[in-house]
């Protein structure tokens, strides 16, 4: 939930100077005589500031709200419109938000029967929690940074149209997009402080860091006339983006080490497409189109252990552990190719009648080959290192044909119905290779393996609407959808070793039921009801190699949402919804008894979600609004940290926000806005609870 979609801010100031020349200027007009017709406009500026008094989590704060504590403020947004002749006009958009990292300049030039220029950069920040694992019972959380992660994400944009009506249209765009900074990561490090060197538990936190840069190119070539319409389009992406996941092991112990995973791509992707639409009459259409990929890759990372993040591979590093493997100087390619054609079909045989079958194509394939230096170590005490040249290999293609009607009648008095119908087949191959020390005298093939996959699926949707009455509608939906994955291997040298993952599944299926249902009434002439219950059950059946084929998990949820609308007076209006779900995972695992008793548990989300706000205007120029939310995730939380990892959420968050709004005259409008937060996350104990007064406010001035 976001309280303030503000996003741009100057310093606070700078922007008090402003706000004040605003509110004084526009009020000495107010006595001014007032004229036979208000003038319109069109253009508009808005200067904001927002801060908050927060205690607790600070981190997990600005995550959930997308501010920084600290403040915010700056031009929400600037809109300028200038027509610089009869048939030109510029549009400016804007805005500029210190705090939040929130920028944005957009740039529109248009004229008409001719085309457009475009051209903008945005900037904006998210926010990350790096906060790390919590062990119940003896309350154990460790900080080993500083948690506060953010990621700035970019895009700056150049596009350019000649546009006329019923001609030949030509559009050309450049992009370019940016993500930089740091995120959290659910690969956490182990740790023996929590329990015992005997019994470690991973709630050691880890961090991203992400450096990625992507620019795009697309030309488009169109014509659209009363019974065709045509586009061909060719697409230019080349990439690049290095990431780093940094991990710590076993922090303030004899074993500490840190973890540096880098993952890196250098990429460039070539997309032709084409369609193409006839439209041989008014009841009948018919829609083609065809796209074909290329995408090529150069692969690098590494997995290094050693005294600190990013550092070079060091065989007697202290501290090094048994097991400690990892890789370093990976190199290879990946090539994609990848071939879609679709052909679809709109047909109205009667007025009551629609019918649409479509059809849709896929071939792809993928090659990619990958050299490394594998590293490991041995026992104590020597913790000899253990090195090996490795070549790895794969190639996997396969092809997929769809089929799908969809129907939509309305010939019975009060009622129409849609009916759906999808049918997909696939099926490929995966070949994987594995060399130890290629090309030497010490050669040795560890995996060598040749996978044949058939995959079907198929879904079936009914709905159904009746309006009962003016003002009352009931909906009723059903729909099933099944997959089958089957699995046979052609080739395998791991079938005697004890790990053959993934080659171990031979078959595995799922399917779901889903059934909703929907009232929407007019209870009176000024209070509406919206009422939907959805009931919903998966199954996933499973059959490894050697074992029998049986359901190995279920999922089931139930919905429940009811919404208000009301206006007491023509003043005054009531808004309130209420989502209730229950949901349960359960796996047969929650059965076992003996030593693998309550090693996994089953897995609830159940939570309530409550909205209510309400508007009152105070009078022609002034409005009051109050609302509130309240979010409770309750009964989902396990305590399962004495034998394996707790899981689960257990959290409350509730809101209330007070907002005022007043014109001052016809160019001036100001509001202030007040609310206060608090979050209790059971889970984390108190370490992740959090409480904020936050005060927001805006000037609009028109022009």
């Amino acid at each position: 939930m976001t309280l303030f979609h503000t996003r741009s801010i100057i310093r606070p100031a700078a922007a008090l100077p402003l706000a004040a020349v605003l509110f004084t200027a526009p009020a000495l007009t107010l006595a001014a005589p007032a004229k036979e017709k208000a003038p319109t406009y069109d253009n508009s500026i808005e200067f904001a500031y927002g801060t908050a008094q927060q205690r607790g989590d600070r981190p997990g704060f600005q995550k959930d709200f997308q501010v920084r504590k600290d403040g915010y403020g700056g031009i929400e947004d600037l809109f300028v419109s200038r027509s610089l002749d009869d048939a030109t006009t510029l549009t400016v958009r804007g805005r500029a938000i210190e705090g939040n990292h929130d920028y944005l300049l957009d740039l529109n030039l248009t004229r008409d029967e001719v085309g457009f220029v475009r051209f903008g950069y945005q900037e904006y920040r998210i926010f990350y929690d790096g906060t790390g694992g919590y062990y119940p019972p003896n309350r154990f959380i460790r900080q080993l940074y500083d948690e506060e992660l953010a990621i700035d994400r970019s895009h700056l944009w150049l596009e350019a149209g000649y546009t006329p009506e019923d001609a030949v249209n030509f559009v050309f765009r450049y992009h370019l997009f940016t993500r930089e900074g740091t995120k959290d990561s659910l690969s956490w490090g182990d740790t023996g402080l929590a329990v015992s060197s005997a019994s470690l538990r991973a709630l050691l936190p880890s961090f991203w860091q992400i450096n990625e840069k992507r620019h795009q190119i697309s030309a488009n070539v169109s014509q659209t006339t009363k019974q065709h319409l045509w586009n061909v389009g060719l697409r230019y992406d080349k990439g690049d983006y290095t990431h780093r996941r940094n991990e710590r092991r076993r922090a303030g112990e004899a074993q500490d080490r840190k973890v540096t995973q880098k993952e890196g791509q250098d990429y460039d992707l070539f997309q032709a497409r084409g369609s193409y639409e006839n439209r041989i009459n008014d009841r009948f259409w018919i829609t083609t189109a065809v796209a074909r990929t290329h995408l090529d890759t150069a692969l690098s990372g590494s997995r290094i252990y050693g005294q600190s993040y990013d550092g070079v591979y060091d065989p007697a590093f202290l501290n090094r552990q048994q097991r400690d493997e990892g890789f370093y100087g990976l190199h290879g390619d990946a090539q994609m190719r990848q071939t879609i054609a679709t052909l679809s079909a709109f047909a109205r045989p009667t007025e009551t009648l629609v019918l649409v079958p479509s059809a849709r194509f896929e071939k792809i394939s993928w090659n990619t080959v990958v050299d490394f230096e594998e590293t490991n170590f041995g026992g104590a005490p020597a913790f000899a290192p253990i090195n090996d040249e490795v070549e790895a290999e794969s190639n996997k293609h396969w092809q997929s044909q769809a089929l799908s009607l969809e129907a939509r009648y309305t010939g019975f008095k009060h009622w129409s119905i849609n009916a759906r119908i999808e049918g997909i087949r696939e099926d490929g191959e995966l070949e994987e290779q594995r060399i130890l020390e290629p090309g030497t005298p010490l050669q040795a093939i560890s995996i060598d393996r040749n996978t044949d996959f058939d995959r079907s699926a198929q879904k079936y949707v009914v709905t159904a609407n009746w309006y009962a009455r003016p003002g009352t509608t009931v909906a009723l939906q059903y729909y099933f959808k099944a997959r089958q994955n089957d699995y046979r291997s052609s080739r395998d040298n791991t079938v005697s070793t004890a790990d053959r993952y993934p080659a171990y599944i031979a078959n595995q299926d799922f399917e779901t039921n889903d059934f909703n249902v929907r009232l929407s009434t007019r209870l009176t002439s000024n209070l509406r009801s919206v009422t939907r219950y959805d009931y919903q059950e998966s199954t996933i059946y499973t059959q490894d190699i050697g074992l029998q084929f049986r359901q190995s998990a279920e999922m089931t949820s139930h919905v429940i949402a009811q919404s208000l609308s009301w206006n007491p007076l023509p003043r005054w209006y009531v808004q309130s919804s209420v989502n209730i779900v229950w949901d349960t995972f359960r796996t047969p695992a929650f059965t076992l008894i003996g030593p693998a008793a309550n090693l996994v548990k089953n897995s609830d989300a159940n939570y309530i979600n409550v909205v209510l706000g309400s508007g009152y205007a105070l009078d022609d120029r002034t409005d009051l609004f109050i609302d509130f939310t309240s979010y409770a995730a309750s009964h989902n939380f396990v305590d399962n940290a004495n034998v394996s990892v707790p899981f689960g959420s257990e959290a409350k968050q509730q809101c209330v926000a007070l907002t005022w709004m007043r014109a001052l005259n016809a160019r001036t409008r100001i509001s202030w806005r007040y609310a206060y937060v608090n979050h209790d996350d059971v889970p984390y104990g108190d370490k992740a609870d959090y409480s904020a007064h936050q005060i927001y406010g805006k000037v609009q001035y028109r022009f």
